[in-house]
Order: C-alpha cells, then sequence, then structure tokens
C-alpha cells in the first residue's frame, strides 16, 4: 500500500540521517584532534624556544612555524565551528525525520483501525435480521 511506502521511505530517512549525523561526529572529532596536535606541536616549540636550545639563529624560523602554526589552529577552529552546526543541522534533521516517521506510523495505525472496524461493520450489516448469533 501507499502508507506502507511512505512509512519505508520515512524509515530509511531516519537510518540516513543518522548515518549522516556518525559522519560530522566524526569529522568533528578528527578536527578536534588535529587542533590538539597542534596545540601540542605549538607548546613543544615554545618549551624549546624558552629553554633556549634553538640558538639565535633558529630563531627566525621557529617565528614563522609558530605563525604558520596559529594560521592552522585558527582555520581549525573555524572548520570546527562549522562543523559542529553542521552536527546540530544533522541532529535536527534526524529528529524531523524521526516525528515524520513516528506521525506515518500512526497514521497507518489509524488506518487499520478503521478498515477494520468498517469490516465488522460489513459484517454485522450483512447478517440478516433472522440470523442468530448462536446455533
Amino acid at each position: 500500500m501507499a502508507g506502507d511506502r511512505r512509512l519505508e521511505r520515512a524509515a530509511r530517512l531516519v537510518r540516513v540521517q543518522e548515518q549522516m549525523r556518525r559522519v560530522a561526529e566524526r569529522d568533528l572529532a578528527a578536527t578536534r584532534a588535529e587542533a590538539a596536535a597542534l596545540e601540542a606541536d605549538r607548546a613543544a616549540l615554545l618549551g624549546a624556544l624558552a629553554e633556549g636550545g634553538f640558538g639565535h639563529l633558529l630563531l627566525g624560523a621557529a617565528d614563522r612555524r609558530l605563525r604558520s602554526l596559529a594560521v592552522e589552529a585558527t582555520e581549525l577552529g573555524h572548520r570546527a565551528v562549522r562543523q559542529a552546526e553542521a552536527l546540530r543541522e544533522q541532529g535536527l534533521a534526524r529528529k524531523r525525520a524521526e516525528l515524520l516517521a513516528e506521525r506515518l506510523g500512526e497514521e497507518r495505525a489509524r488506518e487499520i483501525e478503521r478498515r477494520e472496524a468498517l469490516e465488522r461493520l460489513d459484517g454485522l450489516a450483512g447478517r440478516r435480521p433472522g440470523d442468530a448469533s448462536l446455533p
């Protein structure tokens, strides 16, 4: 029936939304891990500079590396914000799909109940007045 197909499509939509949410969560976790690794690199470089292990010759290179790490950290921060927003949107889309599937399931149950009630009424209406329910 058309109701069954709609219900199946809604359930499939819920599954797809769940998969998309998991992918978005994975991407956000990877971005956050990348940002943490970048911060660890920056901290290690700053620690080495504080110890004076570079000498005056490598200060320029260390400065350039710190600047590039700062740029990367800013880009990762922006990407993490975008991914978090996408994840939130995926969650909302999944919730809408779940509500749609639930509503379609309820409509389907009401339709089945209505059809069964009509069949019972047709059965009662089809009896002849002289028919007894017991033999």
